[in-house]
């Protein structure tokens, strides 16, 4: 009886990661999104922005964030702003001062219905 809830339990973890894990990688359907794109606006105050476009018109909601990369914790959302609307292109531009941090951040961008986001490369930045 042990044996055979052992081989249950394995079998139901076995499923559930395949469940959790292939989701991760799908767009909302119809839709896609490219890199975002960061950069330092002027000294110390950055500016991270993206577009996605999808093949039916229905209401999204398409976000972009500025993301303090720390090593070993989660990143903290410095900045963020959301793009919804009914239509088929989003947009979305945010900018900030991170409070005279001189750290590295990057930019995010994802449909907030999916598990699929994409990351900029990293700048360097003294903030206001």
């Amino acid at each position: 009886m042990r044996r055979s809830a052992a081989a249950v339990m394995a079998v139901a973890l076995g499923l559930s990661t395949i469940a959790v894990a292939s989701p991760a990688w799908a767009e909302p359907p119809g839709c896609s999104h490219g890199y975002p794109d960061i950069y330092e606006e002027s000294p110390g105050y950055m500016t991270a922005y993206g577009s996605g476009s999808c093949s039916a018109s229905e209401t999204r909601t398409f976000r972009v964030e500025i993301k303090r990369d720390v090593s070993g914790l989660p990143d903290p959302v410095v900045s963020s702003y959301d793009d919804r609307h009914t239509g088929m292109s989003y947009y979305a531009e945010t900018s900030s001062c991170d409070g005279g941090r001189n750290a590295k951040y990057y930019g995010r961008t994802f449909f907030t219905s999916s598990p699929t986001y994409k990351d900029s490369p990293h700048i360097t930045v003294n903030t206001c």
